[in-house]
């Protein structure tokens, strides 16, 4: 099942009353089916964020951490969109971990202790790189650099150090921003969310649904499986 959420927890809870739902409708592969693309659909709508308690989306959190730490927004996504792609599982060959690429010993550094849940990760992030822009006067080249190659580098060259890597990573950050980041919307799920505000809020995200074709025939089974 592929639901725009990053939480494990959550996803172990969606899958579960997923289950019940087939479960449901025994050999009726096409009701399964329904019911199964409906119950994903429900899940992964734009309304989902604003629905539930312990979900936001990725831009959000973006925004917190541009006021937080006093970064741009489009610096900050651009630079996830080139780090990552805005996966929050991505680990490099060189062991950089999460939406922002941090370095293990960066995120002992930063106090970072899951560097795959996202909101931690985008956060420790941003107080990086304001790190470094005030490190090298606001010099956004200077900053990325630093981020990228390391504090010691861009001193010992006086700029952007002469590394074909750094070197195309500044500018691919740059290019980024002057035509926006293609910020994904992805509902997130509070990794430190409890089982019991997960499974409310679901509850509540189902009951809510509108009463269309679409989600009625999953409203139906939801009913029968004495879910809501």
């Amino acid at each position: 099942m592929k639901i725009s959420v990053v939480s494990p927890g959550a996803n172990a809870i969606y899958e579960e009353v997923l289950e019940k739902l087939r479960e449901s409708e025994g050999s009726d592969s096409y009701k399964a089916g329904n019911v199964s693309r409906a119950f994903e659909k429900a899940l992964n709508t734009k309304t989902v964020a604003n629905k539930i308690s312990t979900a936001t989306s990725y831009k959000d959190i973006f925004i917190e951490a541009s006021k937080k730490y006093g970064v741009s927004y489009d610096l900050l996504t651009a630079m996830a969109q080139q780090e990552s792609g805005f996966n929050p599982d991505a680990v490099s060959r060189s062991g950089a971990m999460g939406i922002m690429q941090i370095m293990p010993e960066t995120a002992k550094y930063l106090g970072l202790k899951n560097p795959y849940d996202a909101y931690e990760n985008i956060m420790a992030g941003a107080k990086y790189i304001a790190e470094k822009l005030k490190e090298f006067n606001g010099n956004v080249d200077k900053a990325l650099a630093a981020y990228n190659a390391g504090s010691s580098a861009v001193k010992e060259y006086g700029g952007v150090p002469p590394y074909g890597e750094t070197r195309s990573y500044v500018k691919n950050i740059k290019a980024i921003m002057k035509r926006g980041a293609d910020v994904p919307y992805t509902n997130y799920i509070s990794a430190s969310a409890s089982k019991d505000q997960l499974e409310a809020d679901l509850k509540k995200l189902l009951r809510e649904l509108p009463e269309t074709d679409e989600y009625a025939l999953l409203k139906k089974t939801l009913a029968e499986i004495n879910y809501l």
